[in-house]
């Protein structure tokens, strides 16, 4: 039996199975974060904070911007592997597709594009600028380690065995860790920080192809779905322009950051401020991969949104208590090393988390669902709105320049969310009303 028909023959979807399933991803996700928060809090404690903090930040989301797309190898491989073939036609066509964000992003880095795109366009200092170039240059490599852990999250995902992923990160985040006390010796601060993550995205990338070799053993050499590239063109196409757009997003906002009366202290506050968001929101982004491996029939879908209510919930009340009490300075100045005026330039941005915690997890669960029924054209144009809402939100800062950079980028990050639930939301209700089947799944019954 094929890794598909092994998925059909689960029962009925139940929280507890949707719980089970979930957990390890929100931990794999926060200590991915936490590996994103480590340099963001390793780098506040070297010499010019808001200088080396502001290049890493620039670099860190015009690499993500572009390189995103390669994430969707996970969602393809989740949607098509079904056997040895498969699985290798995936990965690589994926592998072609690669090429093209890493030949742009080391294009820009190691050329005067840089200085044009980071300096002039972003309004970064001289030497923001270079340390910005230099730390995605180094960051541009990170593309080719993602792609096998990617390929190899698919199969432990097919096989419901997501702990194995969390237990990949932590290998990450120790090999980063050990990596961030000894490469500043050699590198300067932003530097040093993109390549600790491209070294411990290496070693996660090793690690999962060794868990992962029972799950690909287990596939049959053949006779699975024929799996063309003109099908898998079709299906990742509209996922691309998401994870380009939401990547995007960050990148967009710099440029209008860049525009404000202190445009370093802006971009390294807003830096910071969307690490944390990433640390404690993030997880929820998990539930578009969980609906995916998890939606096989109609029913299914209103565990999930059941599961989605108490999840925003829960999710919420974490970032009042960080945010909102206390708690805010501990983490700002006390985890984070921020100092005092890079601390309470960031503290609006903190909390208006509270938005996106609010949005996030049902802009995935759609996008999530979409993608397990192979309906994937709605969340392109829903990304392109999203990325509109982004400029809007983000404009003001031309004529308001003494706004808050911080408290700016997070309210655009978050209606942007906010525009991608009510378009996604309508799209479902609109396929759930009409008759048959919703999913491949129960077209195999």
């Amino acid at each position: 039996m094929n890794v598909h028909g092994s998925l059909n023959a689960h029962g009925p979807l139940t929280m507890r199975i949707a719980l089970w399933f979930f957990v390890p991803l929100i931990l794999t996700t926060e200590l991915h974060q936490l590996s994103h928060s480590l340099v963001h809090a390793f780098l506040a404690r070297m010499g010019d904070a808001t200088t080396t903090l502001a290049a890493f930040s620039i670099a860190f989301s015009f690499n993500t911007t572009f390189s995103g797309i390669v994430a969707v190898g996970t969602q393809a491989g989740m949607s098509y592997i079904s056997d040895k073939r498969s699985f290798w036609r995936v990965a690589r066509f994926y592998l072609l597709v690669s090429l093209a964000p890493f030949v742009l992003i080391e294009s820009v880095a190691l050329s005067p594009l840089g200085d044009w795109l980071f300096g002039t366009l972003m309004g970064a200092s001289p030497e923001v600028t270079r340390l910005a170039k230099a730390a995605s240059a180094v960051m541009g490599l990170w593309i080719f380690p993602n792609q096998i852990r990617n390929i190899t999250t698919a199969l432990c995902m097919l096989h419901r065995r997501t702990i194995l992923i969390s237990h990949s990160t932590m290998v990450r985040l120790v090999s980063q860790a050990l990596m961030l006390m000894v490469l500043p010796f050699w590198l300067e601060g932003a530097v040093a920080g993109a390549a600790s993550l491209v070294g411990c995205m290496i070693v996660e990338a090793i690690y999962m192809l060794w868990v992962s070799r029972p799950f690909y053993a287990q596939l049959p050499a053949s006779g699975g779905e024929r799996v063309t590239s003109q099908k898998l063109w079709s299906f990742s196409w509209p996922l691309m322009i998401t994870q380009i757009t939401e990547h995007g997003v960050t990148f967009v906002i710099n440029f209008f950051l860049g525009r404000l009366a202190h445009p370093d202290l802006a971009l390294a506050a807003f830096g910071v401020v969307t690490a944390l968001n990433s640390l404690v929101a993030s997880p929820l982004r998990n539930l578009a991969q969980t609906a995916q491996a998890l939606a096989q029939r109609r029913t299914d879908v209103r565990v999930l949104l059941q599961f989605t209510h108490r999840l925003a919930l829960a999710y919420v009340l974490l970032v009042g208590i960080l945010f909102y009490t206390p708690m805010r300075d501990v983490v700002l100045k006390g985890v984070m090393g921020l100092p005092e005026k890079l601390s309470t330039y960031a503290a609006p941005g903190v909390q208006m988390i509270l938005l996106v915690a609010i949005v996030w997890g049902y802009s995935s669960l759609f996008r999530g669902l979409l993608s397990a029924m192979r309906k994937t054209h709605a969340i392109a144009g829903s990304a392109i709105i999203r990325l509109m809402v982004v400029i809007a939100v983000g404009s003001v800062t031309l004529h308001a320049p003494t706004l808050n950079g911080a408290a700016v980028g997070i309210a655009a990050i978050g209606c942007a969310y906010l525009s991608e639930v009510g378009i996604l939301g309508w799209r479902l209700m609109l396929y759930s009303r009409e008759t048959g089947p919703l999913f491949p799944h129960e077209m195999q019954r």
